[in-house]
């Protein structure tokens, strides 16, 4: 079996790893690079491997630097199955069109800018119909459950407590009379952390692929998160402001709800209006709450008796441009 890294390596976005063998080769994520225009238009317009070449992908997670070049794959020439678990095949429906959207506009302002000026227009790296092309690969596939994407290579996702429907992968493989292991962690999370359940213990093996953006950063325990959460809201209360937190719609949004409806359950602070101003995040929010098998068993009890441990009664979703502008 040959790694080669073609994302992720001596970079933090754009993952992206080509595990070739004697029954095939399959690509582990197949993310976007993210950065400076010029930079990620380079990384990103053309893939650095044959797409044609590639039987399988097997999917982490939804996030965009690791599911966001799924189309540019597909458009290319790939004709295989994505393999991801339920919620991550879901989840990306919403989320590569969002990505698809965004680069529409982009490009739409970008040719406004060069109206009149000679060179081709800027064309988007793909669009709703690619993103629709995709969904129709996606293989789905429940946590601790082998399948094979190619012949000869088992694959197992392991949930990953990253974000909803994340997992890490354990490989396992016979080639030349011998076999082999690898484990690809995607994303991890952290244990004891409210909402998702904790990440699953990889099984030992031969090689480990792990991407380390904050390893070297010690996180801080969620009673500190929340304390800090706390003293900034309440700043900005006694002056008579507003909060604006720019979130990501996937995960950090549900956290940052639940941190606040949990400071004003404890009383910390006074109980005031919170708006998720993103049609994806409210987007993202029903089909989570379709998959209760990413929840923690405190959250998941809760629920099942009708509580709502997420603090969705307190949150008002903006969906519409008309509403978003009131809102401003």
């Amino acid at each position: 079996m040959r790694v080669t890294f073609w994302g992720a390596a001596r970079t933090v976005t754009g993952s992206k790893h080509l595990l070739t063998g004697r029954s095939g080769s399959i690509l582990l994520d197949c993310g976007l690079f993210q950065g400076r225009r010029a930079e990620s238009e380079a990384r990103n317009r053309a893939l650095p491997f044959a797409a044609s070449s590639v039987d399988a992908v097997v999917l982490s997670h939804v996030h965009i630097d690791h599911s966001g070049a799924l189309p540019i794959l597909c458009k290319s020439g790939f004709e295989g199955p994505i393999h991801a678990t339920r919620t991550t095949a879901e989840l990306c429906g919403v989320m590569l069109a969002d990505a698809a959207h965004i680069q529409m506009k982009d490009a739409e302002w970008l040719n406004r800018r060069r109206r009149g000026k000679h060179g081709d227009l800027v064309e988007p790296l793909y669009n709703l119909d690619d993103v629709a092309r995709v969904m129709t690969r996606f293989v789905s596939h429940e946590y601790d459950q082998p399948f094979e994407p190619v012949a000869a290579l088992g694959v197992t996702f392991h949930d990953a407590g990253h974000i909803a429907g994340s997992a890490s992968v354990s490989l396992r493989w016979r080639e030349n009379g011998s076999n082999g292991s690898l484990a690809f962690t995607g994303d991890m999370g952290r244990p004891g952390r409210a909402i998702l359940r904790d990440p699953t213990p990889l099984p030992a093996s031969d090689y480990l692929i792990t991407e380390g953006t904050y390893g070297g950063k010690r996180h801080p325990g969620e009673a500190e998160l929340w304390s800090s959460l706390e003293a900034v809201v309440r700043d900005a209360l006694e002056r008579g402001g507003r909060i604006v937190i720019p979130a990501f719609a996937l995960g950090r949004t549900q956290d940052v709800v639940h941190a606040l409806d949990q400071l004003f359950r404890a009383n910390r602070l006074p109980a005031i209006p919170i708006y998720v101003d993103s049609p994806l995040a409210a987007d993202v929010q029903s089909i989570v709450r379709r998959h209760p098998e990413v929840f923690d068993e405190d959250t998941a009890a809760a629920i099942r008796r009708g509580d709502d441990p997420l603090g969705l009664s307190r949150v008002t979703l903006i969906r519409e441009a008309a509403e978003s502008m009131m809102l401003n």
